[in-house]
């Protein structure tokens, strides 16, 4: 289905009666700034707070081309009870759920979003002010993505690498996690290091051929999924040389979710 993706409220009713001692997963979509079509059965969300949620739909809503969604919910409250729903072009399909996510969870489900709508980038909402040209083709996400133009600094540990950019440029976010799904040995000793977009642009979002590479001059050496050189004993012995670059596929892209404002990296 289109990217594009609005947000229209049911006129307001009386809330239903809450139920006593029940404590419900609830979205005010009159908050929501980012909301995303997953897959025919999950929606994605982000309300202006930074709380991130996934709405789980009871039959499959394919949609259609230029359609924009609709969330019917009674004062604007979705919680996935009885009567809630997500209206696409003519399909009207019951929510059954909603849960908070995860930075990690919530960028799988942005990028599976921006794989649907063939690769253009989500849209957010008209409330929320986005300055500069709008972008054709392909684009991302600061919910899953960062720019290379604004790294400051990066760190590797046992889950991969932490990356520092611009605030201002990412969304508010000063810190990515960067997953790797096999080991990089040596990558912390290599001169310098540059990332690699897939499609040729200088934003990392965890999309095929999104690589990290251990600058240096002569051939790229790829490791294999155990993390071991495909190369010779005696090369593999002495590790990163001069003269080589090695690469890692970068697997996911996601905001660190305990960031602080201390001027140091999360540990």
């Amino acid at each position: 289905m289109s990217p594009f993706i609005g947000l229209l409220l049911a006129m307001p009713a009386a809330a239903a009666p809450s139920q006593a001692g029940s404590m419900p997963v609830c979205l005010d979509a009159r908050q929501v700034v980012e909301l995303q079509q997953a897959s025919p059965r999950q929606l994605a969300a982000l309300d202006r707070s930074g709380q991130r949620f996934r709405i789980d739909l009871g039959d499959a809503c394919p949609g259609s081309a230029g359609a924009r969604a609709q969330l019917l919910a009674r004062g604007g409250r979705v919680c996935g009870t009885e009567g809630e729903a997500v209206r696409i072009g003519a399909a009207t399909c019951p929510i059954v759920g909603v849960a908070l996510v995860g930075a990690r969870d919530y960028a799988t489900l942005a990028r599976a979003a921006a794989t649907l709508a063939n690769g253009t980038a989500p849209t957010t909402l008209d409330t929320v002010e986005v300055r500069g040209e709008r972008r054709r083709g392909f684009g991302g996400s600061s919910s899953y993505c960062f720019d290379t133009r604004y790294l400051r600094s990066w760190s590797e540990d046992g889950k991969g690498m932490l990356v520092e950019v611009a605030p201002k440029r990412s969304g508010g976010h000063r810190y990515y996690r960067v997953e790797l799904p096999q080991s990089c040995p040596d990558l912390d000793s290599a001169p310098a290091i540059s990332f690699r977009s897939g499609v040729g642009i200088s934003l990392i979002c965890g999309n095929p051929g999104d690589r990290v590479v251990a600058e240096g001059a002569g051939d790229v050496v790829s490791f294999d999924a155990a993390g071991r050189f495909p190369i010779s004993d005696d090369v593999r012995a002495s590790r990163f040389r001069p003269g080589m670059r090695f690469q890692c596929t970068v697997s996911a892209v996601y905001p660190h979710e305990s960031e602080d404002g201390n001027g140091q990296a999360p540990r």
